[in-house]
């Protein structure tokens, strides 16, 4: 298992991953991506300095993936992620998100930061996912709960 900063090549799988019918769900905008608006959406993020983009493997093929964009104003990373169908229900959210913080740590300059996942109230394992990475539930609203860690 291992993770490695995404290229351009993954923007079809990303693609794939995004708008399969399980991850819009638990998406807060629940609408089909469409392709065009993903490859400039997707491009700009691997450019973008303030946004890592990692792929997760799991035995050398592509399970999932996890972002993280950076709140220069309030210096948090938020944190989406997903595993790919086939590589659910095996607690791989929590190792998923363990092993991008490890590498977020190594290309990040200024310790401590926060890192932020929002998850929708339905969506119990991704919940499972940040807890068992010590992530601490701070807030919650009629849908989402907020969830955060101090990584120093």
């Amino acid at each position: 298992m291992g993770v490695r900063r995404a290229t351009e090549e993954d923007c079809k799988l990303v693609f794939d991953w995004a708008n399969e019918p399980e991850v819009r769900n638990a998406s807060f905008h629940t609408e089909k991506i469409e392709w065009l608006d993903h490859i400039s959406w997707y491009l700009q993020k691997l450019k973008n300095p303030d946004s890592l983009i990692l792929i997760f493997d799991v035995d050398g093929k592509p399970a999932g993936q996890i972002r993280f964009d950076k709140n220069s104003e309030e210096n948090y990373f938020l944190i989406s992620f997903l595993l790919d169908q086939k590589f659910r229900g095996k607690s791989l959210g929590r190792v998923l998100i363990e092993m991008g913080i490890a590498y977020l740590i190594t290309q990040v300059q200024q310790a401590p930061f926060l890192c932020v996942g929002f998850v929708k109230k339905d969506n119990i394992a991704s919940q499972r996912a940040f807890l068992k990475n010590e992530f601490l539930l701070v807030s919650e609203s009629d849908v989402s709960l907020k969830f955060e860690k101090k990584v120093e």
